[in-house]
């Protein structure tokens, strides 16, 4: 089951715009996996009071591990979000 995180993120991206890294709650984690890009539809606009900047929310699954010196830590499953205001953590998968 995912856990809803909803924080703000930094993120590191390669050239071609993958996540590499993210920067969490002032811990790094690296991505391990290869990142797959997908887009949720956003709720319709005539739900809200102003008109839609966008349709759909970029979303990317990356599976990543935390680094720190003094512990080892899995790899996760998490969905990060970009936004226009930046990125978001969106889930963490258990």
């Amino acid at each position: 089951m995912p856990t809803v995180i909803d924080d703000t993120i930094e993120v590191a991206i390669s050239g071609d715009g993958q996540p590499t890294s993210f920067v969490w709650q002032r811990f790094l984690y690296t991505v391990t996996g290869q990142p797959q890009a997908y887009f949720r539809r956003l709720p319709p606009w005539w739900h809200g009071d102003s008109s839609p900047t966008r349709i759909d929310q970029e979303l990317w699954r990356v599976t990543a591990v935390r680094d720190s010196p003094r512990e080892q830590h899995g790899e996760h499953l998490y969905d990060l979000c970009r936004a226009p205001g930046g990125w978001r953590l969106a889930l963490s998968w258990e």
